[in-house]
């Protein structure tokens, strides 16, 4: 084997469980400790080179410039490829302004940085107008670059709205798009506000603390009081109970994020943490049975922000109690319940007997302030 190959210099994941499993057995656990520790970065290098980014739209291939109409060459002097996309509304709904997230598949040859390169277009009335964009996750597999790109796009019912979005420029400077959206800390400790509101996020753990609606009298949603061992955060969830409630393991007791990432740009702040519940007496039980994967999206611009979450079980074992969701405010923030049935429609008031079983969202509002949350 060569010297200078990657196998020589460095071990694989195999080889150090093996030698993992070694310093248990001999009961040497500073060693057991810093094998986990490197196996950890292994993890992390395995997942920039090997992670499936997801199936693409579209083909890699794009379309030359050249192709387009003299006045829209003119508008993309210094790029060198589009491609065409089609938006359409199949709902009956007036869009404003939607986030638009896009995994598109580039070729290598063909782009040197799609974060300065990438520009969105929309055709209006046969003209040309860039839309902000924010492009994300870059990376390379094999002869082929791949990103997700997002933009706010509106649209009219039932009609279809068309993009260009064009590569291929090697001396494209990065964008500096104007946003309202301002992300203030570091790592997952941070502080989003936007025109709408601002939503803390719990420094020892990420979750969301509190959030202040700026509409009209300025509502603030806060949890109040102790929680159970861990900040008192408005956003409870995700947790469990073992078998016979003998303890509630909660992502709220991490004592920091085990694992997170956060995207920030002019359109929107992304902040993902994942890992395994934690009970009140960690480190004395570690259970590895149920893994959370919960992520916020706040946007430009926008009065909503986007959390979403994932429980996935690794091994068979009984819990008691699960819970993926719930919200706590105090105070009287607001007088009315809001839910979704099947059909789709929000509904003040009562839920009908019909449709307990069968809810896509609930939630509470207040009439007068046109304060809610779903």
């Amino acid at each position: 084997m060569p010297e200078n190959s990657h196998a020589e210099r460095t071990d694989s994941f195999e080889e150090k469980l093996r030698l993992i499993e070694s310093a248990w057995r001999k009961k040497d656990f500073r060693l057991a400790r810093s094998l986990a520790h490197s196996l950890r970065h292994s993890a992390i290098q395995a997942q920039a080179e090997e992670e499936n980014p997801g199936k693409p739209l579209g083909p890699t291939n794009a379309l030359p410039v050249e192709s387009l109409p003299a006045r829209w060459r003119a508008w993309a002097r210094g790029w060198k490829f589009f491609r065409v996309i089609h938006l359409d509304d199949t709902l009956g709904l007036e869009r404003a302004a939607e986030p638009v997230e896009l995994l598109l598949a580039f070729s290598s040859a063909q782009v040197t940085s799609l974060a300065r390169e990438v520009r969105v277009a929309r055709i209006v009335n046969g003209v040309l107008h860039e839309v902000p964009s924010q492009v994300y996750g870059e990376v390379r597999r094999g002869e082929v670059c791949l990103a997700k790109i997002l933009f706010l796009a509106g649209c009219a019912m039932h009609q279809r709205e068309t993009f260009l979005v064009f590569h291929g420029n090697p001396d494209a400077e990065l964008p500096a798009y104007p946003s309202d959206l301002e992300t203030r800390g570091e790592g997952f400790a941070l502080d989003i506000e936007n025109d709408h509101y601002k939503a803390t996020l719990s420094r020892q753990m990420g979750q969301i603390e509190r959030i202040s609606l700026k509409r009209d009298h300025g509502l603030e949603l806060f949890a109040g009081g102790e929680g159970h061992g861990e900040p008192p955060c408005i956003d409870w969830a995700h947790d469990y109970a073992a078998s016979g409630h003998f303890q509630k393991f909660r992502v709220t007791l991490w004592e920091t994020c085990p694992d997170y990432e956060v995207v920030r740009g002019p359109l929107a702040t992304i902040v993902r943490r994942w890992g395994f519940p934690q009970s009140p007496a960690h480190p004395v039980f570690t259970p590895a049975r149920l893994h959370v994967d919960v992520e916020y999206r706040f946007y430009a611009g926008l009065p909503w922000f986007h959390k979403s979450g994932t429980m996935r079980v690794v091994k068979a074992f009984e819990a008691a109690a699960l819970r993926d969701d719930e919200w706590v405010f105090s105070g009287n923030s607001f007088t009315d319940i809001v839910w979704m049935g099947a059909d789709g429609k929000i509904r003040v008031g009562e839920v009908d007997a019909a449709s307990r079983e069968n809810l896509w969202a609930v939630g509470f509002a207040n009439p007068r302030t046109k304060d809610s949350f779903v």
